[in-house]
């Protein structure tokens, strides 16, 4: 098997100079994100780890959507525990925000495709400190998640200032009487949340019943935080 490092061309965070296409056209950004192992020494390698699972979400998006022939797009790999609040100058925030600033550069719209249903967060303030200084720009948040025990992968599309907005008390989406992706994804991101800090509370009972450290418990469980 080829081995892979971090410069093998993989090309992440906004296009360099003006996106292609006409200007009607969004700039479309594959998100995905992996938890960090507690001691790491790079992390462009790590972003690198999740190529896969990016490009695994791009052929889904172009199955639905079409392909992407002559239109902007670009990868954003995120590194961090989906529960853990965001500190504003974390790399995660600033890769968020370098392209939410192309997108008001160039006046163009942004659509961020997430891999699953927390790819940015599944802490609401830290959610909401992401687009709260970009309300100028159109962003569109589609996620490939699954809504039901049928397991069948959708995508899943609304307004990030939207929720937003919810989450900061401004509007109550459930006050619409509407049950639509927006809403959806409040209740799916919440439920996220409760299984992602069961299994990391769950590492405590793992070390007592196996005798094994805290660390490789850790590591064990890394995949699902």
């Amino acid at each position: 098997m080829a081995e892979f490092t971090a410069t093998t061309s993989f090309n992440t965070g906004p296009p360099a100079g003006p996106p292609l296409g006409p200007a009607s056209e969004p700039l479309i950004v594959f998100v995905a994100r992996g938890a960090p192992p507690r001691m790491y020494d790079d992390l462009d390698q790590l972003k690198y780890y999740l190529r896969p699972a990016l490009l695994e979400l791009q052929e889904n998006f172009e199955r639905k959507y079409g392909k992407l022939e002559n239109r902007p797009y670009c990868y954003c790999p995120l590194i961090h525990k989906s529960t853990s609040p965001l500190d504003p100058d974390c790399d995660s925030m600033k890769s968020m925000t370098d392209i939410l600033l192309y997108g008001r550069t160039y006046a163009r719209d942004i659509i961020f495709v997430l891999a699953h249903w927390d790819s940015i967060t599944s802490d609401t303030l830290s959610f909401v400190n992401v687009f709260k200084e970009f309300t100028d720009v159109k962003v569109t948040i589609r996620v490939f998640g699954t809504l039901s025990a049928d397991h069948n992968r959708a995508f899943h599309g609304f307004d990030a200032h939207r929720v937003g907005a919810h989450y900061q008390g401004l509007i109550r989406l459930e006050e619409d009487f509407v049950i639509d992706d927006a809403l959806r994804f409040v209740v799916r991101l919440e439920e996220t949340r409760i299984v992602r800090i069961g299994v990391e509370e769950s590492v405590g009972l793992m070390v007592r019943l196996t005798g094994r450290s805290e660390a490789e418990m850790y590591d064990r469980v890394l995949w699902i935080l």
